[in-house]
Parts: C-alpha cells; structure tokens; sequence
C-alpha cells in the first residue's frame, strides 16, 4: 500500500483525492492533502478527519514522508512543487502541462533524471483513450503507409467568461503562463505528437474572441514535418463546437471524432494507384477501399463517469511507485516537454508574426513571455 499526498486540492486536485478516499486506486492511501486556501482545508477536513491537512507544502512531506505526491496546483508552481519531493525521492504526478516553458521544463526533467528512484509521470489522461491508443497502433504499423497530410479541430472545450472570473489567475500570463494552449489544448497536443511526431517548424496566429481576457482563446496553426503538414485550429468560444483529428496516409485515412474512430484501408498504395492509371480520375477497381470502426465503449463511457478518465492515469502511477516500474506510466514526466514545445512555438510565432523552429529557443521564449506579464500590470481590472 503506497501513501499519497495531494498538493492543491481545488477543482482537479479535489477530485483526485476523492477518488484515492473512494478506493477507485488499488493499493493507494490518502493521507495527506495541501493547500494554501484554509476554507478549502477546513471543508475537507470537516468530511475526511482522519487526512492530514496542510498549508505548508514542506512541512507536509517532512512529517507525513508520503512515498507519492499528486501536484495539482496553478501552473507556474508545477516545477518547484515536483522538484521539492523528487530531491526527497517521493515519486511525483504532475497535472498538465508540466510546466510553463520548455527552459523550466527541461530544469525539472533533469532533476526528476537525477532521481531514478522516484518515478515521474504527467496526467496525461487522454492517452488512456482506448481509440488514440488503438490508433498509435495502427500508425506505427504503416498501415496508412507514408503520411501525406493531417488536421486537428478541437472547438469543444467552450469556456465562458464566468469560467474565467472563477480564479484570477486563468487566462493570463502572469498566473496560467497562457489559455486555451497551455490550459485545454495541451491535452490535444500531446495526442498530436504522441501519434505522428513533431513538428519540425510552426506557423500561427492567436487572437482573443469575444472574453474579456489577456490570452488566447482563438488558435490556427500550421505544423511543418518533413514530408507532410498538419492545421491545427482550436478555441474555446464557438458553439456547439467539435473534436475531428484526419491523419491521411498513402494506404487510407483514419478519422477521430470524440468517441468513434473511422479507418479506410486502400486496396493499394495510392503512389500504385497512380501508376497504374489509364483514365483521368483513375482505375476505379484500384480505388477500393476496406472500412472499420471503432467505438469508445459503455464500458468506458460509465466508468469515466464515475470516476473521471483521470482516475486511469492514477492507477498507472500507484502501480508503477508499488512496483518501482516506470514502464507501467502512459506518460513520463519528462514527455510533457513535447506538447509544451509546440505551445511555445505556436505562442512565439504568434508573436513575432512569422514561422519558428522547433525546438524553441528557451531563452527567447523565457524573455518574450517576460514582456506579455509585464504588459498585463498596465491594464485596468
């Protein structure tokens, strides 16, 4: 039986602890949580008397010396939070993203790689997608054969302005280091390079619709492979939205819509196809195609609902510190650098108006985000 503690037990971090307190984690215990809100405490601890609270974060992991910490808080103290237990060797959870900038995220990497003792994960969550996992497969497969193109539209995360005056700190730069990028869509983007790789170069542009906030909330970006791009557009402001991931390949395309997956299999390569042609439109018997679908599930559909698909990705964690295996992670720690590069270099090339490497350069980035706080203290609450 491991022993938890979970730091910030606000919205996402609270329901994390209920889920340990609920037995829904096998061979986990709650027995601490930690958070700088003491009416957040105190309601908590009037409903679970037998956890520890407390407000200091130091203070808790010298006296309760849990063997595993779930960091839940505001973004910008990812990093010092999961640093601090790491150095202790207390492995570490990370909600997304792991941190603000690939410059404070490589830091903890090295930190956590310095800790081989203690394992390192990220909440990654939607990689326990059983169609995103199924459609890793299938790719790396070459069943789809060379990818020739790719789109993601993720318009279904709607968030209101009441969303937003919820907590100051959403949406600006100075207290969620960005918005819909940093705080929805790294979810997406992960999936994104989990599946076809990185982006070797981006392209964007960021713009603010219809929210009275100092970050994006509107996103289009252009992906540069080698051999194929992929647009990437999402935002948090249009109704009722979708979630439609296209990867096409030379042998078929597979389409991904929130719950279902559609995969047409070519008879042949399409490089085939067009060498064999005789008509203008080609052979139509070269054309055909097979078709499978893939569904989410009831299963699954029932289980996220009462436990939050979250609760996957704590199961992995607890197993992977009980049994001191990292290989038992769907996602590393130090793997939440990818999704966070691509949000730099979308945020950078929005910034300076034109196409960024990728990786960004951490420095670059550090200063220009430096800029986008300072800006935000001249503008009128």
């Amino acid at each position: 039986m491991i022993r938890v503690a979970v730091v910030g037990i606000g919205r996402m971090g609270g329901k994390h602890a209920r889920n340990f307190l609920k037995g829904a984690v096998k061979n986990a215990k709650l027995v601490a949580v930690c958070d700088t809100d003491e009416k957040v405490l105190a309601a908590f601890k009037a409903k679970h008397a037998d956890v520890a609270t407390y407000t200091d974060y130091d203070k808790m992991l010298g006296e309760k010396k849990p063997d595993a910490v779930v960091v839940a808080t505001p973004h910008y103290s990812h990093s010092a939070l999961a640093k601090k237990a790491l150095e202790k060797g207390i492995s570490v959870l990370v909600e997304k993203p792991i941190t603000v900038t690939v410059k404070d995220a490589t830091s903890l990497a090295e930190v956590a790689k310095a800790h081989p003792e203690a394992v390192f994960a990220i909440m990654y969550n939607q990689r326990s997608n059983s169609i995103y996992a199924r459609a890793k497969k299938i790719i790396a497969s070459g069943k789809l054969g060379d990818l020739q193109r790719a789109s993601f539209t993720i318009t279904d995360w709607y968030r209101t302005q009441y969303y937003y005056n919820m907590g100051g700190w959403r949406a600006s730069w100075s207290g969620e280091g960005g918005g819909t990028l940093i705080n929805q869509c790294v979810h997406q983007l992960d999936i994104l390079q989990w599946l076809i790789g990185m982006p070797e170069k981006i392209i964007a542009r960021c713009k603010t619709e219809g929210r009275n906030i100092t970050t994006e909330n509107d996103v289009t970006a252009l992906l540069l492979y080698k051999n194929f791009d992929c647009v990437f557009t999402a935002s948090t402001h249009e109704l009722p939205g979708e979630n439609r991931l296209v990867i096409v390949g030379s042998k078929g395309t597979m389409t991904i819509t929130r719950h279902k997956a559609t995969v047409r299999y070519l008879k042949m390569d399409e490089k085939e196809v067009n060498a064999r042609a005789t008509r203008d439109y080609g052979n139509r018997a070269d054309k055909k195609y097979s078709k499978s679908t893939m569904y989410y599930g009831l299963k699954n559909y029932i289980t996220d609902a009462l436990y939050g698909q979250q609760c996957n990705i704590l199961r992995d964690f607890a197993a992977a510190v009980e049994k001191k295996d990292p290989s038992l992670l769907r996602a590393r720690g130090e793997e939440g650098i990818n999704a966070l590069n691509i949000i730099n270099a979308i945020n950078m090339s929005a910034w300076k108006g034109k196409e960024v490497s990728v990786p960004v350069d951490p420095d670059e980035y550090e200063k220009m985000l430096a800029e986008k706080k300072e800006g935000e203290k001249t503008i009128k609450k």
